[in-house]
């Protein structure tokens, strides 16, 4: 063999002793990388399979806290939180601050989750609310605008341009809530206004009322308490539906400058009662409304017209998810004689003060509440803390 056939066959089993080595190598790094995915999927699962519960009334809870297994509910704190379980219904009540177990129909287990990350109830409204004039409004037959408040179910108008100074130099957004059911048919005033005397929301029986027997949840209210003029007396006892302004929920409720605007004896569209109504501000501040009719014209998907009769929304009324307990009182005005009330027939009528028609509380919540849990839905309403 001569010298250059040496030299090749020299580098030849070079070549291949160095590939032997390099599949010899890509084989143990193949197997330690196989090794560690392995070891990684049985600490999951060890992890897993060894996750902390603890028994709560009979029920076995697996409880995380921003994602850390834990055996013991915070004890405060400002959460998001979610509660799946089996064989039983739960839900978290801040109130109270306590698992909520019902429903139950065989051996209960629950999955609850405690997030620190928040959203607040404005900023919630603002991407689930529809209609964008004058605020974020729902509108529709039924929007999953349902809210728990003061133990009870109550519905997200939107978040409402308001007034929090005197003389309303500028306005804040606030979520304004009304309540799902009437507390009763009151007369907004137990005498008639007049040319002489004119029609004002500040100082009205049904002002008074709300503002002095609903919110302070009184038993008697006979000073305010009218079903129809000064000869009949209504049933105002608010003892266990009323608003207790310093337990969890009265605390949420914003002292607000209502909008007491006149009205020019003509019916309007939900745009110009809205600027008819923001004309003119309370000179105190308060707690308690009723709806504006520009709430309830909003309230109708993609309406624009006239909200008497003449602009037929009465067409729509399936479209108004306002539009529930009958004839019911707005807080707005027709003339100086007459405020204005929701007619039962699906259109915007102008009554004499005395009349009693039904009444739902309106008022705007803090700039701090937040969700706690809930979808908007009826059977799934916002939880809320603050």
């Amino acid at each position: 063999m001569d010298e250059e056939a040496y030299v090749l066959l020299l580098s030849t089993s070079k070549i291949i002793l160095e590939r032997r080595y390099i599949l010899k190598s890509s084989k143990k790094i193949v197997i330690c990388m196989l090794l560690i995915v392995v070891s990684i999927i049985s600490l999951t699962l060890i992890n897993t399979s060894t996750n902390k519960t603890f028994n709560y009334k009979g029920s076995t809870i697996a409880l995380t806290i921003d994602g850390n297994s834990a055996t013991s509910f915070p004890s405060s704190g400002k959460y998001n939180v979610t509660v799946n379980c089996n064989n039983a219904k739960g839900r978290w009540n801040p109130k109270t601050w306590k698992l909520e177990i019902t429903k139950i129909t065989g051996t209960v287990t629950c999955d609850v989750s405690f997030n620190s990350s928040v959203t607040n109830l404005t900023t919630q409204v603002d991407n689930k609310a529809t209609r964008d004039e004058n605020g974020k409004r729902y509108q529709g037959k039924n929007p999953d605008n349902y809210i728990w408040f003061n133990d009870e179910l109550w519905r997200i108008i939107g978040n409402i341009p308001v007034c929090l100074t005197s003389g309303c130099s500028s306005t804040q957004n606030r979520v304004k809530i009304i309540r799902n059911d009437s507390i009763g048919a009151i007369a907004f005033n137990q005498t008639d206004y007049s040319a002489s005397s004119p029609l004002t929301w500040m100082g009205s029986n049904i002002q008074n009322l709300l503002n002095s027997c609903y919110l302070g949840k009184k038993s008697s209210c006979d000073d305010y308490c009218y079903s129809y003029q000064a000869s009949a007396k209504g049933t105002c006892d608010y003892s266990s539906d009323g608003i207790d302004t310093a337990d969890y929920y009265g605390n949420m409720v914003e002292d607000v400058y209502f909008n007491v605007g006149a009205g020019d004896s003509t019916y309007k569209t939900a745009t110009n009662y809205y600027t008819q109504e923001i004309a003119t501000h309370a000179t105190n501040t308060s707690k308690i409304g009723l709806m504006y009719a520009s709430d309830w014209g909003y309230a109708i998907e993609d309406f624009t017209e006239v909200l008497g009769s003449s602009g037929r929304p009465q067409k729509s009324s399936e479209k108004n998810w306002l539009m529930s307990n009958g004839d019911e009182w707005t807080m707005s005005a027709y003339s100086s004689s007459y405020p204005l009330y929701a007619y039962g027939g699906g259109y915007l009528y102008n009554s004499s003060a005395s009349n009693g028609y039904s009444i739902r509380p309106v008022l705007y919540l803090k700039s701090n509440v937040y969700v706690v849990s809930g979808t908007g839905s009826k059977v799934d309403p916002y939880r809320i803390g603050m």
